[in-house]
């Protein structure tokens, strides 16, 4: 039996069990939060006896092949710590942001070697609409992209430079926030995000556009290819160029992807998220920014930046 462990049964979490409890596969799945509430609206919903249901990390098993970390980006570090102090844990898929400063960055690169793999969930790799995208265009030839008008541009913005420096095979070299406007408090409490632009400049000086504007909800990207304009529309599941060629492909939702993505794993052991270490590399520079940016508008020295 594959025994998988759970942590944290918000929004996404669940999303994650529903995709893994009906799957044909013999799996043991063990969901842990701190709340009774949640764990009890759950189980109404989703009843298995291979399921169980913990509120604490000492009642966990010894070991598991999966670990699926769902929590928010403030106590990440400290669960999974607590977490490798119990359980031995072959594969783990963790949840972005990784965590809310350079130095926990440091310790969980450390903390991970205890893992023998290790991927972080910002799936439009493994959505077939994108990676259509990547096969028709050649990012050789790209010089501009931008993700507009988007929601959450702190929180999000992990994805878009993920999947970008994963196409380039390439890391940003820099990360302007002299577009950024106001922080505002997130839909979690005690969280931020803000509005405005970042643009991200690589060394081969492609430039990366993420805006996110208030009360603007019209998502899409642009791509400027040499002889090309590209748009993407993510609801309708479509990509077409200026010139005529059209292209639709999937997006697939939480729910339907873990179970493949997990599939995969034990399958082949790899799947198409980024692994921890160039993950990292990623949140490096855009956590490094954000927290410039957050000590200048609020005129503060701060070190860990609350954004999830």
């Amino acid at each position: 039996m594959i025994k998988v462990l759970i942590i944290g049964l918000g929004n996404i979490g669940c999303r994650h069990l529903e995709s893994l409890a009906n799957v044909n596969m013999n799996l043991l799945i063990d969901c842990v939060d701190s709340s009774e509430i949640v764990i009890n609206k759950i189980q109404k919903k989703i009843d298995s006896k291979n399921i169980r249901f913990f509120s604490n990390l000492e009642d966990i098993d010894k070991k598991y092949e999966f670990l699926i970390h769902s929590t928010s980006s403030d106590v990440r570090l400290k669960l999974l710590t607590q977490i490798l102090n119990v359980s031995k844990i072959k594969y783990c898929i963790l949840e972005k942001l990784l965590v809310q400063s350079l130095e926990d960055l440091l310790i969980l690169k450390k903390l991970c070697t205890q893992i023998e793999k290790c991927w972080v969930n910002t799936p439009m790799h493994e959505w077939d609409l994108y990676k259509k995208l990547t096969e028709h265009v050649n990012i050789l030839d790209v010089s501009n992209v931008q993700f507009n008008n988007f929601e959450g541009l702190a929180c999000n913005a992990i994805h878009f430079i993920d999947f970008i420096s994963s196409w380039k095979k390439m890391l940003p070299s820099k990360i302007e926030t002299s577009k950024l406007t106001n922080w505002y408090e997130s839909k979690r409490k005690g969280f931020y995000d803000l509005y405005g632009e970042l643009k991200i400049i690589y060394p081969d000086k492609t430039s990366l556009i993420l805006k996110s504007l208030k009360d603007i909800n019209d998502y899409h990207c642009l791509i400027k290819e040499k002889n090309r304009l590209w748009k993407l529309v993510e609801k309708d599941k479509i990509f077409y160029s200026d010139d005529g060629v059209k292209i639709t492909g999937e997006v697939e939702f939480q729910s339907q992807l873990t179970k493949k993505i997990v599939h995969n794993i034990l399958s082949s052991n790899k799947c198409n998220l980024p692994e921890l270490n160039w993950s990292i590399d990623c949140h490096r520079l855009l956590i490094k920014s954000l927290l410039n940016y957050w000590n200048s508008y609020y005129n503060s020295n701060i070190n860990v930046i609350p954004i999830t």
